[in-house]
């Protein structure tokens, strides 16, 4: 009996200092039950204390001391996450594109400073020692599940918006697809933060879980995209011509066609505004002369100009004059001869000025 009585009192005096946390006072108060509560590895949490200032409501120092703790919280994930964080800003660099590098890292900065999902703030204040406490906790567990669907919410948005990129490309709206591309690097860096976030959480997390594979394709394919419209040269082309006065189209319509062959690895768009490179050409027939055997020779003039929307730059290239001659005193084919060989000269000038 008297040993009953014994076991009967350690009991209490081992689980006193617990429920005494039951009543009223909040288990998270006490670091020790806060760490026994909140286990680090289930838990990402954010403990603060404080007073109540000179002319502060108590809600008002409520509100603060339990943002305070909340951002404690967020800064506790950002620094587990932080290596891994400066692994994947090292992918994107593979483009060298200094410009939208930074556009990744500001996307990342971004989303790791992003309000956390399913955070709990409680906040309990101490009549005695008039000091307010805030502690926020949020379950690893339960953030790793709402982060799953956002890597995969986030992938089929940078699979559409890449078709999307690549089919404005295929019409030569180079400067629409890259927008959409940039679109894809804030997407790719808010599935990169959370894929450390989730490793961050569990160091076995599987290749499945993040979606590893995909993800890499697609910022293969992002890369790969940028690159291609970086390296081409995308061209607009605006032809007047004019024969006494009346308009008519030559050059307009062969234009193109002996810049490409010309060499300018260039395709042309119809918005002056998206091209790299904007030709425009005023051409006029200066004048006809008949000679002999019912021949007639026409002569065409230009002023040319190419402006590099990159420099803000345009250049003049001086064209020589061109001459078309043809039988029967027919000037309208003499005059298309001349204009023929009009563009002839201009390909040939501006192709390589697009080049350098």
């Amino acid at each position: 009996m008297f040993m009953v009585r014994k076991i009967y009192f350690i009991v209490v005096c081992v689980t006193l200092p617990l429920s005494f946390f039951g009543q009223g006072v909040p288990r998270w108060l006490n670091s020790q039950s806060r760490e026994l509560t909140y286990p680090a590895d289930t838990w990402f949490t954010g403990f603060v204390q404080g007073n109540v200032r000179p002319n502060e409501t108590m809600p008002a120092a409520t509100a603060r001391l339990k943002k305070e703790a909340q951002g404690l919280l967020a800064e506790n994930i950002r620094v587990t996450v932080e290596s891994n964080i400066k692994s994947r800003n090292r992918s994107i660099k593979v483009h060298q594109n200094e410009q939208l590098t930074s556009l990744f890292e500001s996307a990342v900065k971004t989303t790791s400073n992003a309000e956390i999902v399913g955070v709990k703030t409680e906040s309990w204040f101490d009549t005695d020692d008039n000091i307010l406490y805030a502690f926020a906790s949020v379950n690893r567990f339960e953030l790793a599940k709402y982060y799953q669907n956002q890597i995969l919410f986030y992938l089929n948005k940078m699979e559409s918006t890449l078709s999307i990129a690549a089919e404005l490309a295929g019409k030569g709206m180079k400067m629409k697809a890259h927008q959409q591309c940039e679109e894809v690097i804030q997407y790719f860096a808010t599935v990169a933060y959370t894929q450390n976030l989730l490793i961050a959480i569990n160091v076995q997390v599987d290749d499945a879980t993040l979606q590893q594979q995909r993800s890499e394709r697609l910022r293969n394919e992002l890369v790969q995209t940028l690159t291609d419209l970086e390296n081409s040269i995308y061209v607009y082309v605006e032809c007047k011509e004019t024969v006494d006065g009346e308009d008519v189209r030559y050059i307009a319509d062969i234009l193109p066609g002996l810049l490409t062959e010309n060499d300018c690895q260039c395709n042309f768009t119809d918005l002056e505004e998206l091209a790299d490179y904007v030709i425009k050409v005023d051409a006029y027939l200066t004048r006809c002369n008949a000679a002999d055997r019912n021949t007639v020779f026409c002569y065409a003039n230009s002023t040319v100009s190419l402006y590099n929307a990159h420099t803000q730059k345009t250049l003049k290239p001086k064209i020589e004059e061109a001459k078309g001659g043809w039988t029967n005193k027919n000037r309208t084919k003499a005059g298309e001869q001349a204009f023929d060989e009009l563009a002839e000269k201009i390909a040939a000038k501006v192709a390589p000025m697009m080049k350098n």
